[in-house]
This record gives C-alpha cells, structure tokens and sequence, in this order.
C-alpha cells in the first residue's frame, strides 16, 4: 500500500487516542506525530532499495549482499521482515517514547522520578505510535506476496502471513479516500468538542471501526485479482488494471481528480 494511506492511517487511529486520554494541547501534537510517525516507519525497510544505498550504508557496514538483494531477500531486515511485525512496534514505539520524554526532560527541564514521569508522559504517545505502525502492516497484508510471501507480522517467527493481492501496491484511492474522510470526521469532533471524553473516544472509535469495515469492503470487492508470488512479467498490466478499477469505482470525475494528485506528488499513490 502507499506511503500517504499509510500515513493517513496512522494519524486515524492516533485520533482515537487522543479522543480517550483527555491530553493537553501540547500533548495532542505529540500523539498525533507518533501516529504519523508510526504509520510511516514499517517502510524504513525501503532503504536499501535507494539508489545510493550501496555506495553509503552498504560500503561503511561492508555488505555482502546489494541493496537490490537485501530488499526482495528474506534476511531479517529485508522489505516486509522484522520492520512490519508486531515486536519492531512494540520495540520502535518504546524508543520513540524515549526519545519524547528526554524532549521533555530537556524543554521542561523535569528529570524527577523517571519511571513514573516516563509513563505519564509516554503512555499515550507509545500506544499513537504502535497502532499507527500495525495499521500500516494491516494494510500490506493485502498487498501481492510478491518476493517474500506476505509480512513477517509474527517476528521473530520466521513464517510470513498476508500477501493476499486484494489489492494492488498503489492506485488505491478508495482506500485513501475512506480512510482520509474518516480521519477528517475524528478529527472535526476533537476539535469541535469543548471538553474531551468517553462519549467523544467511542465516536472516534465507532466511526474509525466503520472506516476499517469500509476498507476491508473495498478491497475484498475487487473484480481483479492481484495476487502473484516472486516476480511477475504482468506487473505492468496489473498496474494498468488496478487505474481502470479506480476509474470504475470512483468515476471519471473523482478518478481524474485523484490522477492528478497522484501526477503531482514525488511517490507512487
């Protein structure tokens, strides 16, 4: 799935978060960037896939395999291994926290009783972070198997889940667009809301649960089937198909609306 769903996905459910913990405005700009922040990180297993990652990461650690390799490989730190499982979360989140909290520290100048100090501050920023990162792995379980079979959700397990092909890599505006309403929505009646509380956290929740049921239809309703292992020499039709199933879905109208946000951002979407 692309980095922008992904993205938007994480600021989703960190919108439930700060339905539900009463935070300070300081604090709301903090859970929501760890949600940012965790729906993007899966992907910083893409790195080796950068053009100059041989000439840089792979000369100083003295790589035995190219970038190329190491991206479609299975080696623990390989595209969908260890990165899009639920222990590099749990693990990520909690080294986002403390970094947060030593900001803290050095902003407010507070270094009193650690653990409590770290837990009051963190809690809700640690949970933005790691849901933000399992919403992204959710939506890769159904992208192709491709090379690797799916994600390594269950590290370090070495077996891989998902790779269902319900969907395509990209091109999944419905998706985007669902996703994008619904976080809009939440986050509308966090701010229209004079006081955060319980019944704000389960619309919040109620509504992001609907956008979850929206995607899953969505993308077990498609008329294509984009499911292959290894590589395809299809990928190029695929990629075509997968544009006119927006265009079916969305109409004309929306759908060259969405193509030309999609022409204009630096990334596939």
């Amino acid at each position: 799935m692309d980095i922008l769903t992904h993205i938007i996905s994480g600021v989703a459910v960190s919108s439930v978060v700060v339905a539900f913990v009463t935070p300070k405005k300081i604090q709301i700009s903090r859970i929501f960037s760890a949600g940012t922040l965790g729906g993007a990180f899966p992907d910083i297993d893409a790195i080796s896939l950068c053009s100059k990652f041989d000439a840089t990461i792979g000369k100083w650690f003295d790589l035995t395999y190219t970038g190329n390799k190491i991206y479609y490989g299975n080696f623990w730190y390989s595209h969908h291994a260890f990165f899009h499982s639920i222990a590099a979360a749990i693990i990520a989140g909690f080294l986002f926290g403390c970094l947060a909290y030593l900001y803290h520290c050095i902003r407010w100048q507070e270094q009193k009783d650690f653990f409590r100090q770290f837990f009051k501050i963190n809690t809700s920023v640690y949970l933005a972070f790691v849901l933000g990162a399992l919403a992204h792995v959710a939506g890769d379980l159904l992208t192709p198997a491709s090379a690797w079979g799916g994600v390594q959700l269950f590290w370090p397990y070495t077996g891989y889940l998902g790779g269902f092909g319900n969907i395509w890599w990209w091109n999944n505006y419905d998706i985007f667009l669902i996703v994008f309403i619904g976080t809009l929505v939440n986050i509308v009646l966090i701010t229209v809301a004079k006081h955060l509380h319980i019944r704000v956290g389960i619309a919040t929740l109620l509504i992001t649960l609907i956008v979850l049921f929206g995607v899953w239809r969505q993308a077990t309703t498609r008329n294509i089937d984009y499911a292959y292992t290894g590589h395809t020499r299809q990928f190029q039709l695929l990629e075509r198909k997968s544009k006119e199933e927006q265009q079916r879905i969305l109409g004309p109208k929306v759908y060259r609306a969405m193509e030309i946000v999609d022409n204009w951002l630096p990334f596939n979407f």
